[in-house]
């Protein structure tokens, strides 16, 4: 017998809460039915697995993307196999290379073999399993199509995540490539120009001003490494935290989309993203007011999350989607137009695909070519910086070579 504690709604509407023992969650839920109390929420106590899976709480959120759309796409091919959905759930954990996601699938697994829904078992790690998942999950066990739906559900994480590696990689080369040369600048003030300043100290020479400048600039980054240091990492620590915070990352986005080149491609990115997902929810037969809540809670932008919250707004009220998309600067007028022409013919779910392949072939575009377009200049300002610190170590040595002739 294992303890649980459980809240639900009796006949006459009102919430009730207790504890009770039974063997599994299954006959729980059947007392629960006898006495006219239907189960909104139960917690197994005595699980280890689950007080194991809750310590990890930080750790759900590293859980990569891929192993999530591995797994959706694992499942689908079992169920499709004819494999039954616990123990499909068991085969995947037993493979499951991530420790943390493998203790995830173990929960659900019980949670389901003990009578819940899976989109029950799953949406109690909103962190890893998103709304947006945990909603077409729903709707697939709803109506009886889950395999369809996982693979519907697998094919738009590939596609999502696709286009968000293509703008992370593009936004990460220059600030790879310019990390790497300020270490090599720092590594040549360090420990190349002491070996120099010896040797141009005995010449007895006037040294070049630019010289001096490099000597003292390295004297301080040595005589002050430990408080350098210090200070870097935390305000490193204390800068990542705030831009992970909601108000740090809505500051973020907002930069990037003022900014001359990043700017089209984070907004190029964001309306294939936004189309995507819109046109997933509605060929899973969600609505389109409950489609754009869980789009606003998954589309990961600040910008696009305030301009879809006005958008439900006004769709509530009884307005065209296309017309509310037009009166927003976000969205290109040939987005607005191509949602507008599938609303007004009834296709606005193929119409929303064809807005994502456009904006995602953009993408890819603007990705190929905007590498090639920064790659000149990372490396002319690489090359100064490197080419200056040689030219004013080796003016000294230009001068002595000159007064010895």
């Amino acid at each position: 017998m294992a303890e649980f504690h459980y809240e639900g709604i009796d006949r006459s509407g009102k919430k009730v809460s207790s504890q009770i023992d039974a063997p599994n969650e299954g006959e729980l839920r059947m007392v629960l039915r006898s006495q006219g109390i239907r189960p909104t929420k139960i917690t197994k106590h005595s699980s280890i697995q689950m007080t194991f899976t809750e310590l990890l709480g930080g750790g759900l959120r590293n859980i990569p993307v891929e192993v999530v759309s591995g797994f959706t796409r694992q499942l689908q091919i079992l169920i499709s196999s004819g494999i039954p959905l616990v123990q499909g759930l068991e085969i995947l954990a037993e493979q499951s290379s991530h420790s943390t996601f493998k203790s995830v699938i173990q929960s659900v697994q019980e949670k389901v073999s003990q009578g819940s829904y899976l989109w029950e078992a799953l949406s109690r790690y909103p962190q890893v399993f998103p709304k947006l998942f945990v909603a077409l999950i729903r709707a697939g066990e709803a109506s009886g199509s889950l395999e369809a739906m996982l693979k519907r559900l697998s094919r738009y994480m590939e596609d999502s995540n696709r286009i968000r590696r293509m703008i992370k990689s593009a936004m990460m080369y220059p600030v790879v490539v310019s990390f790497i040369g300020l270490s090599v600048v720092v590594l040549m003030i360090v420990f190349v120009i002491p070996k120099f300043e010896e040797m141009l100290r005995t010449s007895g020479q006037e040294l070049p001003a630019p010289t001096k400048f490099l000597i003292e600039t390295s004297h301080f980054i040595m005589n002050n490494a430990v408080v350098l240091v210090g200070v870097v990492g935390i305000s490193g620590y204390i800068l990542i935290r705030y831009l992970r915070s909601n108000e740090g990352r809505g500051i973020v986005d907002r930069i990037v989309y003022r900014m001359p080149l990043f700017g089209g491609l984070a907004q190029k990115g964001g309306i294939a993203r936004f189309a995507r997902t819109m046109q997933t929810l509605l060929m899973s037969g969600i609505n389109l007011i409950d489609a754009i809540d869980i789009c606003r809670a998954t589309i990961d932008n600040v910008v696009l999350e305030e301009a879809v919250s006005k958008i439900r707004a006004d769709v509530e009220a009884g307005k065209p989607f296309g017309l509310t998309l037009s009166k927003l600067n976000v969205f290109p007028k040939i987005a607005v137009q191509m949602i507008s022409v599938g609303e007004s013919t009834g296709n606005l779910d193929k119409m929303l695909e064809k807005v994502a392949v456009f904006f995602e072939e953009e993408v890819e575009t603007v990705v190929g070519g905007l590498s090639k377009l920064i790659e000149p200049f990372v490396l002319a300002f690489l090359g100064i910086m490197v080419g200056g610190i040689l030219i004013a170590m080796y003016l000294p040595v230009f001068k002595i070579a000159s007064s010895v002739q």
